[in-house]
């Protein structure tokens, strides 16, 4: 897939110059107007090398003043009017409902989690990726929202789906009613596994055969994007209400962060909504 270009999800911003931060959005989710929402890229930032530019992980190595500018620049963009929730992701598979009662608690100490969901309005939620899927599930009727982190271990403790079901029991929302958007990651030809992981997913997944191919020396490639579009379709939202993403955070370098790339050594991107 060429840099710029993906089917079903565009990019505002100048082309990257400096100073400028650019967001790909999902044209399935566009269209509601009660709906902010944005994958920011690693453009615009101040952060320098190997955190250049956009980097908004605190956690990743880089100096804290560079990311929480970058927060600032970031959030800005998206017109947010409070920084995020972002919780603090562990590879797992808990959902955190955020409401009222819990409200200024989860903002003031974000929890550890991997998915959050909520219906309130102006709660703008969170999740940090470089190579990982993230998941921006959206109510329409409600309307709620939710956002998801799915590494390997996400994936196969099917957090994605657990988000939604989680909407479904908390919210009353109906599969029927919502929209599901998959940002970059990374793909399944760059995403190269052990045997220890193409176990899990065998063990995890009533799918797990299916998203995994034979690559050289017994390893194998894991399609995490087609795992959690599983997800999705297995929580009953409709197929064509789920849009994925086909950037690869790996092989486009000018656009996204890569851990797998660098080796760990790297900047983190946001997936961003709030209901507005």
């Amino acid at each position: 897939m060429s840099a710029g270009k993906a089917p079903g999800f565009t990019v505002k911003g100048n082309g990257g110059h400096v100073g400028e931060v650019r967001l790909a959005s999902a044209s399935n989710l566009a269209g509601f107007p009660f709906l902010r929402h944005a994958f920011t890229l690693r453009t615009g930032g101040v952060s320098v090398h190997p955190y250049d530019s956009l980097n908004l992980g605190f956690a990743s190595g880089d100096l804290g003043e560079s990311v929480g500018a970058n927060r600032e620049r970031a959030w800005q963009a998206v017109g947010l009017a409070r920084p995020p929730l972002v919780p603090r992701q562990v590879h797992g598979d808990k959902v955190v409902v955020l409401d009222e009662g819990n409200r200024e608690a989860l903002f003031a100490t974000p929890p550890e989690a991997d998915a959050v969901v909520t219906r309130l309005v102006d709660a703008p939620l969170a999740v940090l990726t470089a190579d990982c899927v993230p998941v921006i599930l959206v109510d329409c009727r409600t309307p709620a929202l939710g956002v998801a982190h799915a590494g390997w271990r996400g994936t196969v403790l099917n957090v994605t789906w657990k988000a939604a079901l989680m909407m479904i029991e908390a919210f009353g929302s109906d599969p029927a009613d919502m929209a599901a958007a998959i940002g970059p990651c990374i793909s399944g030809e760059c995403y190269e596994v052990g045997e220890d992981v193409r176990e899990a997913f065998v063990r995890g997944l009533s799918y797990g055969s299916d998203v995994l191919k034979p690559s050289r020396d017994g390893k194998w490639l894991a399609d995490l994007r087609e795992a959690n579009r599983r997800q999705l379709l297995d929580a009953r939202i409709p197929v064509n209400a789920v849009s994925v993403c086909q950037w690869c955070t790996h092989c486009e370098t000018k656009m996204f962060f890569s851990a797998r790339r660098t080796g760990g050594k790297t900047g983190r991107m946001a997936a961003v909504a709030v209901l507005a």
